[in-house]
């Protein structure tokens, strides 16, 4: 009897544990704004969206509805330095969101990834923004 309840609580440990989840890449990934100062990101145009791509580099993506496009540097441990940003300049409703997001990354010293989540954070370590790992869509 002993021995069918060790295999019991054997099999039912063995189950019950989770592999450790593998952490995003800073580079390759698209990351997906989901919150700047410590709120949610909510644009007004359903169309627009707030990403970005690091890749050798080089950094693009969108800040609303314009295009962007510059540089970064990578240093010791996490640090993450944006260059000058340059961006295609059409007016948009979510036009304040782009403002405060080139801010963000003018601003940005520190970097941080936990599973699939990228804080950015200034000098003193506070959280400018967070974004989410989008996975990859398989075309079939």
């Amino acid at each position: 009897m002993r021995q069918i309840v060790f295999c019991f609580l054997a099999v039912s440990l063995f189950f019950s544990c989770k592999p450790a989840e593998k952490s995003a890449s800073l580079t390759g990934t698209k990351w997906v704004l989901e919150s700047m100062n410590g709120r949610e990101v909510k644009l007004k145009e359903p169309t627009s969206e707030v990403f970005m791509t690091l890749e050798d580099g080089k950094v693009n993506g969108k800040a609303g509805c314009n295009s962007f496009f510059g540089s970064y540097e990578l240093g010791e441990g996490n640090q993450l330095d944006f260059g000058p940003m340059g961006a295609t300049k059409m007016a948009c409703p979510d036009m304040d969101i782009e403002v405060f997001f080139f801010t963000m990354l003018d601003s940005t010293r520190i970097y941080t990834i936990e599973g699939n989540k990228l804080s950015l954070k200034d000098v003193n370590e506070g959280v400018l923004g967070v974004f989410k790992a989008e996975k990859e869509q398989v075309d079939k």
